[in-house]
């Protein structure tokens, strides 16, 4: 799993680092580029040349030494490592969606593409939801797969002391976060495109809401959870 992970992740890295190498001479050093943009598609925040170029590849590199140690810090490393698909998924996800914003960033940066404007602008808002719609969707096909560990899935303390708990809350959540993705990827290209990323921050937040909510309403009614009362905690 980590072998693969830091494969994939690491071309994914590579290429954002050779995407800033080859854009250096072609940026101004005083200059302000667009790096952050509203629900409108208007640019509305702005990041020196440094931070469009390096910002992102950098995060991108924390992130995958993360995801690299992580099984090795967890308690419950045995139930990590069988849930080796989910996590490839949520790491490997990760690293398309850093790809595709820093390219998009700095090629506009460039002046090979413009997406300052609003119009152009929701040109790169429709296709991070199709990106972002795509990876809930197949991250909630595989969420029931993950086993109970203290770093990936919906830990609350109520999966944490309840495997059952954990089983039913990470199936439920799954199917919120695969509704979500496929309606954010229709509306994407739809007429309706400008609201695609809105639906999908509303979806995704309502999922995990109802997840904390959930994984208590089955803690309570599972005999077999973890629990302490008050003498026994003393």
């Amino acid at each position: 799993m980590i072998g693969k992970g830091i494969l994939i992740n690491g071309l994914l890295t590579a290429s954002m680092f050779g995407v800033s190498l080859w854009a250096m001479n072609l940026l101004a050093v005083d200059g302000q580029f667009a790096s952050h943009f509203g629900w409108n598609g208007q640019a509305d925040g702005f990041s020196s040349r440094a931070g469009i170029l390096w910002m992102l590849p950098f995060l991108a590199l924390g992130l995958n030494l993360l995801f690299t140690v992580l099984p090795r810090l967890d308690p419950r490393r045995k139930n990590l490592l069988r849930s080796a698909t989910p996590y490839l998924i949520a790491w490997v996800g990760t690293g398309l969606i850093l790809l595709f914003v820093h390219s998009m960033l700095v090629l506009n940066a460039a002046g090979m593409i413009d997406i300052e404007t609003a119009s152009s602008g929701q040109d790169m808002i429709r296709w991070l939801a199709l990106f972002m719609g795509g990876f809930f969707a197949v991250l909630g096909s595989v969420l029931g797969k993950v086993r109970p560990n203290w770093f990936l899935g919906v830990r609350t303390p109520w999966t944490l002391s309840s495997d059952l708990s954990w089983d039913k809350t990470h199936r439920v959540t799954g199917y919120l976060f695969m509704a979500t993705g496929v309606f954010t990827v229709l509306i994407a290209v739809s007429p309706l495109s400008r609201w695609a990323l809105a639906i999908l921050v509303a979806g995704t937040s309502i999922a995990a809401f109802w997840a904390i909510v959930y994984s208590w309403l089955v803690w309570k009614t599972d005999p077999a959870r973890e629990t302490l009362v008050p003498d026994e905690a003393e």
